[in-house]
């Protein structure tokens, strides 16, 4: 397919004009004749979209550390990289402030109980430091508040679709038959990829993308994804993470094992039960 006006715009402003910048007038009007170029700009649009899924916050501190950073619970070292982090951060300056937000309502936290004959010590309002003892407890009440949010909420399984067509010297190959794996349900549609961690070839990532017919992408943004664990010894492990502005979401530093995925959506939980991570080689 040739374009049809040669040079009449550049690839620089095909990606200044993906990026929402101000371009020239000829180059919108260029866009709605030529169906090269708007090829060409799906084309940048599908990369950019795939190289955030790879680098969205691969440098950024898990969680559950800026959960126990916010708490007073890592040692000096952890406590003066996180500092150091949420200066240049956003994102993870973001995720912190949140927490605190929560904190600050827990009566736990908020002022000390007094026990008649103990003398309570009291901390500075500045102190995050707290005892392990306190900090479970705080972690349990926010997760019972969210169960009773959910509480009601319509549970949905999602479906898993039948793969993609392979190339023939593909088929006898197990691993490649396991990802990526795509689900949907009631207009809803989920991708997982499971990939090891360039940095550390003994744990895995897990990279989602979500989209709902007739919404726009950013309109996901925000909505919660829990990655659940079911240990040999009937103990669970729980990830958390957020739908980013592209409809993605990613877990890394996790173990093989048997996961359920589920998509907290405001009118419904989709679930997607019981499905093996394996590394792919």
């Amino acid at each position: 397919m040739e374009c049809s006006e040669p040079g009449a715009i550049r690839d620089e402003e095909l990606l200044a004009y993906l990026a929402g910048e101000k371009v020239r007038p000829k180059v919108e009007q260029h866009l709605a004749r030529c169906q090269r170029c708007t090829a060409q700009l799906a084309a940048f649009e599908r990369l950019e979209l795939a190289l955030t899924s790879k680098l969205y916050r691969f440098d950024c501190p898990p969680s559950h550390v800026l959960g126990e950073y916010q708490l007073g619970l890592l040692s000096k070292e952890l406590t003066a990289a996180v500092d150091n982090h949420l200066g240049m951060c956003t994102l993870c300056a973001t995720e912190v402030a949140t927490l605190a937000g929560f904190l600050a309502n827990e009566q736990l936290l908020a002022k000390p109980v007094a026990v008649p004959g103990i003398a309570v010590q009291t901390s500075s309002p500045n102190n995050n430091h707290r005892s392990a003892a306190d900090a479970k407890s705080v972690i349990e009440r926010l997760q019972n508040k969210a169960n009773e949010a959910h509480a009601g909420v319509r549970r949905i399984v999602a479906t898993l679709l039948p793969p993609q067509p392979r190339l023939a010297f593909q088929r006898d190959t197990a691993q490649a038959a396991l990802w990526p794996r795509s689900y949907t349900v009631e207009g809803v549609n989920i991708s997982i990829q499971v990939e090891r961690e360039a940095s550390r070839r003994d744990s895995l990532q897990l990279i989602g993308f979500v989209t709902r017919k007739g919404e726009a992408i950013q309109a996901l943004q925000g909505t919660r994804v829990q990655l659940l664990l079911q240990d040999v010894g009937m103990s669970s492990t729980e990830y958390a993470q957020n739908i980013d502005e592209l409809g993605n979401f990613i877990f890394s530093a996790i173990v093989p094992g048997t996961y359920t995925l589920e998509l907290q959506l405001p009118d419904s939980i989709i679930v997607i039960e019981q499905f093996p991570v394996t590394p792919q080689d």
